[in-house]
């Protein structure tokens, strides 16, 4: 089984298997329906797992790659690095010594790179890839000394045993807040949202932001007892960063870099759910980052095709698509809706769960989630009204091709039917 899920990347390099793929993503997702809940025990070896998380994780991977591969038209060396990306994502989802982890974490970016800064098309794509490996890495040097300095910690199912052992427990999490990413360190996400190309975007946007998640998820418990005011800290800055990036998307005139920000907020909410580390919380975490991998995917890949088609990712001068592109409305409005958690989508059981235990945790939460929904449903349907509405002299143009509009279809279908049977999910 570990054999087929490394080498099934390398079936997609021929485009012209879209029945092959639509038929993958469906089967993956029945496999994630039915397959995943029968793991209640963790399966271990010396060096590899599988629990539910790092299951559904990697069947994300999976479905996400399959739709990259329908959504984009990539030469032979970019089908070669997302394949790449796949092949080191479930590497390091499946992977139980920490060090080897910390290996396969660090060398998914090297591909990442190359993708950004060779196929995008602006010539900041070079800064871009810049500050990418420079907060990324100069934010993991404390988790490899950390690693290296704690010799019992060999595994990671070990981190259960070791809760009052560890006495710096921030030297574990810059990491993975700088992947996550954490407000004040989240500057290398945007522009590398912005200069990458249309695969490397939904790559960033689907998985490798979920990273910092699942690192996270990992190594708090071995210093649950010793954080003290830290959850605190982190939690105050990501609900005021979510609040600051949601107002900041509202003046904000290029789709891409819009999207990008909007990540930054949802993915705020979501790390401080992580640091409360209830099991609440943490079905909430797990939902809103398959909903987030989802939704976000199909936004880059529909702003990707609007700027196809009037080559321009200013809202300023996009007006009217719904006469001149009625099939690029109705997408706009559903991945809209989508983004600020309407039912019956994914995205409102992950908001839900997280929301109600940011409550509890505290009651000045309740505001401060009433303002992030408000800024968040504020500049989605401004993007939605901005781009089809107004009066514009484009004229018809003809349909894109089938298989666009089907990778959308799935995007839909995957985030409607997880949530039909929600008890699979929960852990």
């Amino acid at each position: 089984m570990k054999i087929f899920l490394l080498f099934m990347p390398l079936l997609m390099f021929n485009s012209s298997f879209y029945l092959f793929l639509l038929s993958s993503s469906i089967s993956m997702l029945f496999y994630l329906f039915f397959i995943v809940k029968n793991f209640n025990t963790q399966i271990t070896s010396n060096l590899m797992m599988m629990d539910p998380l790092s299951m559904s994780l990697t069947m994300l991977s999976y479905l996400t790659f399959i739709m990259i591969f329908m959504s984009t038209n990539m030469d032979k060396e970019a089908k070669l690095l997302l394949s790449l990306i796949l092949i080191l994502l479930i590497i390091t989802f499946t992977l139980s010594k920490t060090m080897m982890f910390y290996i396969f974490f660090e060398m998914i970016l090297i591909p990442t790179l190359i993708l950004i800064t060779k196929k995008g098309n602006q010539p900041e794509r070079l800064q871009a890839g810049m500050y990418l490996m420079m907060y990324t890495i100069i934010a993991s040097l404390p988790l490899l000394l950390a690693i290296l300095s704690y010799k019992s910690l060999e595994s990671l199912f070990s981190s259960y045993l070791m809760i009052k052992k560890i006495n710096l427990p921030l030297i574990f999490m810059l990491a993975f807040l700088a992947k996550t990413p954490m407000f004040m360190i989240h500057l290398w996400l945007p522009k590398a949202h912005v200069e990458a190309p249309l695969e490397g975007s939904m790559v960033l946007a689907a998985i490798l932001l979920k990273l910092g998640g699942y690192g996270l998820i990992r190594f708090i418990p071995m210093s649950l007892h010793s954080m003290k005011s830290i959850p605190h800290w982190i939690i105050s800055i990501s609900m005021m960063g979510a609040i600051l990036t949601s107002s900041g998307c509202i003046r904000q005139k290029d789709l891409k870099a819009l999207i990008a920000y909007s990540s930054v907020a949802h993915m705020a909410v979501t790390l401080s759910s992580i640091m409360i580390f209830m099991k609440s919380s943490m079905n909430g975490v797990i939902l809103m980052m398959i909903a987030h991998g989802i939704s976000s995917s199909a936004l880059f890949f529909l702003v990707n095709l609007t700027y196809n088609k009037f080559n321009t990712r200013n809202t300023i001068s996009l007006k009217s698509t719904q006469l001149s592109h009625p099939n690029l409305t109705f997408w706009w409005f559903i991945f809209s809706m989508m983004n600020i958690s309407a039912p019956p989508t994914l995205n409102l059981m992950g908001e839900l769960l997280m929301s109600m235990t940011l409550i509890k945790w505290h009651i000045m939460n309740a505001t401060i989630i009433f303002i992030i929904t408000l800024m968040t449903t504020s500049f989605s349907l401004l993007i939605f009204l901005m781009l089809n509405h107004g009066k514009s002299m484009m004229k018809i143009s003809k349909n894109d091709p089938m298989k666009f509009f089907l990778s959308l279809m799935i995007h839909l279908v995957m985030s409607i039917m997880i949530i039909l049977k929600m008890e699979f999910m929960l852990m």
